[in-house]
């Protein structure tokens, strides 16, 4: 009994980092079918009502792009979750992390070759929110700081207006679930396309 618990131990331990490290020709295709190792509630709406969203940006300086993916169902007004992948060399991605912003309110600041600084501002309250800073390597996204800012004060509105004017904002662009099952190449435009 035991050797089975530790090959299942074995087994469980294994499988994670696996699963992590799966390559994706395609990470929208996939997503679209139920890929998601975040275990988020994705594609919780009708597919009428689904809006897919998609970042295209080399994230951490390596000067291949990567991938971030969501959709509509996961959204409020502060923004959504995200599934982040990281374009490989081959054209292939690998599942890198999630993580929670508001694409207008997002932006990279290059620190060299293969690391980046991600700067969100992940609004909590009309005029409340975090500035949240994330160090992007090929390996990892791991959060630095997060500060409270409240933008009715002076001070807090101009340290939020730096931030965002001091690297390069992440575009965003969407296309209805319907229409990407109809033409996937074709489907995608600028803009959320939220209302």
């Amino acid at each position: 009994m035991r050797l089975v618990r530790g090959l299942l131990a074995t087994l469980v331990f294994l499988s994670g980092p696996a699963a992590a490290s799966e390559r994706l020709l395609d990470p929208i295709r996939a997503f679209v079918e139920g890929y998601d190792p975040s275990g988020n509630d994705f594609l919780a709406n009708v597919p009428e009502r689904t809006v897919l969203l998609r970042i295209r940006a080399d994230l951490d300086g390596d000067g291949i792009e990567d991938l971030a993916l969501s959709d509509s169902s996961t959204w409020g007004n502060a923004g959504g979750q995200w599934l982040l992948f990281r374009g490989q060399p081959d054209k292939s991605f690998v599942y890198w992390g999630t993580i929670f912003l508001s694409p207008g309110t997002a932006v990279v600041r290059p620190l060299g070759r293969g690391e980046s600084e991600l700067l969100l501002y992940v609004r909590t309250s009309v005029s409340r929110g975090m500035l949240e800073a994330h160090r992007v390597t090929s390996s990892a996204i791991t959060r630095l700081s997060q500060v409270s800012l409240d933008l009715e004060r002076p001070r807090d509105r101009e340290r939020y207006e730096a931030v965002l004017r001091s690297g390069r904002q992440l575009a965003v662009e969407h296309c209805k679930l319907l229409e990407y099952r109809r033409e996937a190449a074709s489907c995608w435009r600028p803009g959320l396309g939220l209302r």
